[in-house]
């Protein structure tokens, strides 16, 4: 049967490739986009004398250290003893990508930055999105600031937008930041008070979202590569440093005002054409499901108490109260999973809206101009709207509409595109597993039962696999019952399967016909 199994390709180049074809995704940049780079990259615009001058601070930028396309620059200062004054800078896409431009229709083509393990597909060109639009270290950029006056609650009591040029005094890294945090050394560079008061407000920040009622999710990543020779695709498992959840806190208040704003200035005049990302709240019917499902599982426990979600009580606050000890870490991400799949999904609307997860009575997205076409338009927007300009609301409104549904359709094609590359990593792994004598156990969590399937999330990938009720019968002779928080057998000799379990698996055939994996499942200790 190892003959069978689906190796993606001898090439993840090729099928990298593939995959961007099978999804339509433009490699290439026009000549006409290539021409006007070349025109901005001789005339960059940052002589502009209604630039305000912040060169002189110490920006900096924060991101993965394999990051090129660096879109924001941050500065944190003390504000009257007690509070903070934070300056967000952003890319100023919205400069070089105007609307009617040939790089405007590439974006709006695209609408967004595709990223695969091998290379990431620009929504603008490299020149540009790597070169004299990205905020890089020790050179002058164009960039939109975001001047906040944050206070001792994490309340934003001030807010204030101007177009700048800065100077990033350096490229930093999520690790590095953290690894120079922990050590507790002595400020020693200009902004390394910038980046303790990151960490103080990144806190309060996080501690206000769950004042809002905001559910705190325990996340890891998926972190595929390409490795080895001949080269083959490899996933392992990402751990979050706390200083990208500081950093993400900043640009979801950077995004929150921003839409504040927009919503004000909308009020102000129909002209502005803004675009909010709304998120629904879930159904009632999905929080009914939702409710019997956690009762279930909490029956099932020890200590039922521990894991009734109480009637009067927030699924924010649920959360945080489930027991945080050890021995109870996969119980607690396997409800959290339960959560996460009753909520509905995100989208661009031309309307404001709740932005259900974030708490958030409207929310929009500036925070990535370079990389997501809908940041290039709201910032446009902002820009004509602070600045008094003119507008020809019909061809605005034309604009926004095809710019909501690139971005609402750009975040289809991503998701596709990482799905199928999750797969073929995968399948690389499994493939050659299949042709050991002894193949490799790999530990994981019950994640969910749906229909005739188990979902197992592996610890040591951060992916989840699929084991069928069939197989899972032929393995231990007998029928089960497939519910909603257990698989049970109908023989009682037989193991008894549950949501949150620790087990471990090892591949054991490739079924051609039905193109998926069987595995022989096992009770982990």
């Amino acid at each position: 049967m190892t003959q069978d199994a689906p190796h993606p390709s001898s090439s993840p180049v090729q099928f990298v490739a593939d995959a961007l074809q099978s999804l339509e995704i433009e490699t290439v940049h026009s000549q006409a986009s290539m021409v006007e780079t070349r025109q901005w990259l001789n005339n960059p615009g940052l002589d502009d004398p209604s630039l305000v001058d912040l060169t002189h601070l110490p920006f900096v930028t924060m991101d993965n250290p394999d990051s090129r396309d660096l879109d924001q620059a941050l500065l944190i200062e003390r504000h009257d003893d007690k509070y903070y004054r934070v300056r967000y800078a952003l890319a100023d896409a919205a400069y070089y990508v105007p609307p009617g431009s040939a790089l405007f229709e590439a974006a709006l083509a695209r609408g967004t930055t595709y990223y695969t393990p091998l290379l990431a597909v620009p929504m603008l060109p490299a020149e540009l999105s790597e070169g004299l639009i990205s905020l890089n270290p020790q050179v002058d950029r164009r960039a939109l600031v975001f001047d906040m006056i944050v206070d001792d609650q994490a309340t934003v009591t001030r807010t204030c937008i101007e177009r700048a040029r800065i100077h990033s005094q350096a490229k930093l890294s999520y690790a590095g930041v953290q690894t120079w945090l922990d050590s507790e050394s002595a400020p020693e560079q200009p902004y390394d008070e910038s980046l303790l008061l990151l960490r103080e407000l990144g806190n309060l920040l996080i501690q206000a979202s769950a004042r809002r009622g905001v559910v705190r999710f325990d996340r890891t990543e998926t972190q595929i590569s390409v490795k080895g020779e001949p080269p083959q695709f490899s996933a392992s498992r990402r751990e979050r440093h706390d200083t990208e959840r500081y950093n993400e806190q900043l640009s979801l208040m950077c995004n929150m005002q921003g839409a504040e704003i927009m919503l004000a200035l909308s009020g102000v005049s129909d002209a502005v054409q803004a675009v909010f990302r709304v998120h629904e709240a879930p159904l009632r019917k999905r929080l009914a499901e939702l409710r019997d499902k956690l009762t279930q599982f909490a029956e099932r426990q020890s200590d039922p108490a521990a894991w009734h979600w109480q009637a009067d009580e927030s699924l924010a606050d649920y959360v945080e109260k489930l027991p945080d000890a050890a021995p109870y870490r996969r119980q607690v991400k396997s409800v959290q999973r339960q959560i996460m799949q009753a909520q509905r999904a995100s989208s661009f609307t031309p309307e404001a809206g709740e932005h259900h997860a974030l708490k958030a009575a409207s929310y929009a997205r500036f925070s990535s101009p370079m990389r997501e076409v809908v940041g290039i338009f709201t910032h446009k927007e902002l820009l004509e709207a602070l600045g008094g300009h003119s507008y020809d609301k019909d061809s605005d409104t034309d604009l926004r509409d095809a710019v909501i549904e690139s971005a609402n359709r750009s975040r289809q094609v991503q998701r596709k595109l990482e799905k199928s590359i999750e797969f073929a990593a995968l399948s690389s792994v499994f493939s050659d597993e299949l042709a050991m004598q002894n193949p490799p156990h790999h530990v994981g969590t019950i994640m969910g039962l749906r229909g005739d399937r188990l979902y197992v999330s592996l610890d040591d990938m951060a992916m989840d696999v699929k084991l069928y009720r069939e197989d899972i019968e032929e393995q231990f002779g007998t029928d089960y019952d497939m519910g909603d928080i257990a698989a049970t057998p109908t023989d009682p000799q037989g193991p008894v399967w549950l949501l949150g379990d620790a087990v471990q698996l090892c591949v054991r055939s490739y079924d051609k016909e039905r193109k998926r994996f069987r595995f022989k499942l096992e009770r982990h200790a």
